[in-house]
């Protein structure tokens, strides 16, 4: 309380002195419409840019809001995909009724953001902000809301290594639709918009236009996730396979948001495999 009198007394002068001009502004204020004018203008011109911020900066968290409850509605409708699950019709009741008892989940999808992304290099890399902790693991599937984006390669703790598409070590096991015949999506080109579907025979009817999905033979991705669209396709005077190009469903330019997708009988799929003999 002494400190707050010594204060006052200190600087009374300062304050009576500041009382006494806001009081003559006040009148300046009201009873001149020019001063009224100039004064409004100029205050205007403080709050306009003020206000501008503070509406840019509510419209972000709200686009933030909306786009975190648009990546979860997505994620549900993800995870009940008849894609996400396998079925054994293993009695007769099954078959003929339509039911089945016997439907189990094989995978497991979350939602991450993407904090790095190249797209012109000879060898493309994404880097997501999930890691061992949020239970990412190597070999775990990676799409945007629209395709296929890539595989996980490395884990630390809080972020996780994905090998693009755009990199010429990927390789997608595919299927060209509506013929179903199965090939691999390569990326061969320097446009992070385009790549090849390779060994698919010459004599197959593919046209401009068709689909390409994922197999599902891999027990990485699960089947029919889009990889892109044919654009082209011709011969290949060196060999008896087509040489097909697919626009990719993914925009690499404009990745923010990925879904990481665990088959969760990869291990036992695994065990099996490491048995197989002269693969």
């Amino acid at each position: 309380m002494t400190s707050f009198r010594d204060l006052l007394k200190r600087y009374f002068h300062l304050f009576v002195f500041l009382l006494l001009q806001l009081f003559a502004l006040m009148l300046f204020y009201n009873n001149s419409t020019y001063q009224h004018f100039v004064i409004s203008t100029a205050a205007q011109g403080i709050i306009g840019p003020l206000q501008k911020l503070a509406h840019n900066f509510y419209k972000h968290f709200q686009y933030s809001t909306e786009n975190a409850s648009l990546l979860q509605q997505n994620l549900n409708l993800l995870k009940e995909q008849e894609k996400m699950f396998f079925f054994s019709e293993d009695t007769v009741y099954s078959i003929f009724s339509g039911e089945n008892k016997n439907k189990r989940r094989m995978y497991d999808i979350q939602t991450a953001h993407v904090v790095f992304n190249s797209i012109n290099k000879a060898h493309n890399y994404i880097i997501i902000d999930k890691g061992s902790k949020d239970g990412v693991t190597p070999d775990m599937a990676v799409i945007s809301p629209n395709g296929v984006a890539g595989v996980v390669s490395d884990v630390s703790k809080n972020f996780s290594t994905v090998i693009s598409l755009l990199n010429p070590l990927s390789r997608v096991s595919a299927k060209i639709l509506p013929i179903n015949q199965i090939g691999t999506v390569v990326w061969l080109d320097s446009d992070p918009s385009v790549a090849q579907v390779i060994a698919i025979p010459q004599h197959l009817l593919v046209t401009v236009g068709d689909s390409v999905v994922t197999s599902g033979y891999s027990d990485v991705f699960p089947k029919d996730i889009l990889i892109g669209t044919v654009i082209e396709k011709f011969d290949n005077p060196n060999n008896t396979f087509l040489t097909i190009k697919i626009r990719l469903a993914t925009d690499f330019r404009n990745l923010h948001n990925v879904y990481l997708i665990s088959n969760l009988y990869k291990p036992e799929l695994d065990s099996l495999k490491s048995k197989f003999v002269n693969e």
